[in-house]
């Protein structure tokens, strides 16, 4: 893959005195070894530039703020404007997959801080999990690429809207393999 500018959302944190904290997580220093990294600030600033100048956008996971929601709602309209890929991580995913009309579920067991094995046709791998929420269906078009056991929806590819998501955390794999199926990878070599 050459050498990418990947624009990547941040997380709010709020500190013991209250004060919020946009944050970056570390992991994907390692996940995007090689590629220049550009943290996405929850606030106004000029989303236009980021994408003219980017080559990926990742809708990385974390929290809800509503702020952090207006920064990656205006990041995700500049990046199809300009016909970019945009990659999405747990709440990117769910983001995703509810702005495309898919439709996601909270309140699920087990998904919290563990590993689960996600399958398909194709695949057998075992990922981490951090959410509490699943994706019941994918939006209309969107490819479905590996589920959970219980047949959730954890990964989904819509090629024409340059657009794949994960559940899981490929930059929390403390093995070093930030695992996303092929097809992801093949999208962002090819949209780039």
């Amino acid at each position: 893959m050459k050498h990418l500018h990947i624009a990547i959302s941040t997380r709010t944190l709020t500190s013991p005195g209250g004060f919020l904290f946009d944050a970056y997580e570390r992991g994907f220093n390692h996940m995007f070894a090689g590629h220049n990294i550009v943290p996405v600030l929850n606030r106004l600033q000029s989303f236009e530039r980021i994408a003219d100048t980017t080559d990926l956008l990742v809708l990385s996971g974390g929290d809800d703020h509503p702020t952090r929601l207006k920064a990656e709602i205006e990041m995700i309209k500049q990046y199809r404007e300009r016909e970019k890929p945009i990659l999405g991580i747990c709440h990117g995913a769910f983001l995703l997959t509810q702005l495309w009309g898919g439709e996601c579920v909270d309140c699920i067991r087990n998904h919290r801080k563990t590993e689960h094995i996600v399958t398909s046709d194709k695949y057998n791998k075992t990922v981490n999990s951090y959410h509490g929420s699943s994706i019941s269906s994918p939006p209309p078009d969107a490819t479905t690429l590996v589920v959970d056991a219980d047949g959730y929806c954890e990964s989904w590819i819509y090629p024409e809207r340059k657009t794949a998501v994960v559940v899981w955390h490929p930059e929390r794999d403390i093995k070093g393999e930030h695992w996303v199926p092929d097809e992801i990878l093949n999208l962002i070599e090819k949209e780039t």
